[in-house]
């Protein structure tokens, strides 16, 4: 899978190589987690080569908005006819640009001018971070599910950003866009984003029950408890919070020593003539540098949540 960097609000540009006889190239794009449509259109020529063509797709912003997966299945048509084709791509937004890495670190000169080997040294400081850390920061569309518990509130296993549907027991009870409510009251996220709360508005004139009457028939203003409720919304972090960018440039500016092999490793002992190195205990379970295990802690610990 090819992965492309992604920048909130902005369109993005994605190459394909046809035969050389192509005449034109269409595309349509669906997202692999929801299988969902996204965009379709056709390609614009760039450049031919002896044997080949070079097409370019532009997404637009909606398709870029968030961090997903997609199948792009092409078309070409040609005066022999036409022949399909399949590209799939994934749709990242880095956790910080060449640009930001530039700005936080000190880059050796020869390194700075070459984005896409700063590029390839980002993604595997953010695979190590997503690692050690157990999750990671992107912004995802999925559906995701929690059960009931007789409360107002039910809690995510990871941040949302935007509810689109509720399910309850696979009873679409909830769609943002079409206006479709069977639910008893209005439906908030808290400041956490961690939560949805049912809001009881005062205007109802309603009470919500922490212990509902006893009727099957009777449940206002609650998430039922043992009741499956499947969420599909945008899911995960809005930002790249600013630790995670600084440990991001940090691990580049690592990658790029020569002496990284035995900086910042949590070395207990060294010794030389010859050299007696001695690590500490926890030296397979960080990133390989403190200063990035520390600013990034707090964030591991929160990934344990229980819901």
């Amino acid at each position: 899978m090819i992965e492309y960097l992604r920048a909130d609000n902005l369109p993005l540009t994605i190459s394909y190589t046809a035969k050389l006889y192509a005449k034109n190239v269409y595309f349509e794009i669906y997202d692999l987690d929801t299988q969902e449509f996204v965009q379709n259109g056709a390609a614009a020529f760039s450049a031919s080569t002896q044997n080949f063509t070079t097409w370019n797709i532009s997404l637009n912003v909606d398709s870029t908005s968030y961090d997903r997966n997609i199948k792009i299945e092409f078309v070409t048509t040609s005066s022999a006819g036409a022949s399909n084709d399949i590209q799939y791509v994934s749709l990242i937004r880095p956790y910080a640009t060449t640009e930001r890495i530039l700005e936080l670190v000190d880059i050796p000169s020869s390194a700075s001018a070459n984005t896409t080997f700063l590029k390839k040294l980002e993604k595997k400081a953010r695979l190590s971070l997503n690692s050690y850390i157990g999750d990671n920061f992107y912004k995802e569309k999925k559906v995701f599910t929690v059960f009931g518990q007789n409360a107002d509130i039910i809690t995510m296993p990871i941040p949302i950003q935007r509810i689109d549907k509720i399910y309850e027991d696979d009873l679409l009870v909830y769609e943002r866009d079409n206006s479709i409510y069977q639910l008893d009251f209005p439906l908030e996220i808290d400041g956490s984003k961690t939560r949805i709360k049912i809001l009881n508005l005062s205007s109802n004139n309603k009470e919500i029950l922490e212990f509902p009457k006893f009727s099957v028939f009777y449940y206002e203003g609650i998430f039922k408890k043992d009741f499956a409720y499947k969420i599909d919304g945008i899911w995960g972090w809005e930002y790249i919070p600013a630790e995670i960018e600084l440990a991001t440039a940090l691990l580049v500016e690592d990658y790029l020593c020569n002496d990284s092999n035995i900086r910042n490793k949590n070395i207990a002992e060294l010794s030389n003539d010859s050299y007696d190195i001695k690590y500490a205990s926890d030296f397979s379970t960080g990133t390989g540098n403190l200063i990035v295990d520390n600013l990034i802690a707090k964030y591991k610990e929160a990934r344990y949540m229980v819901v």
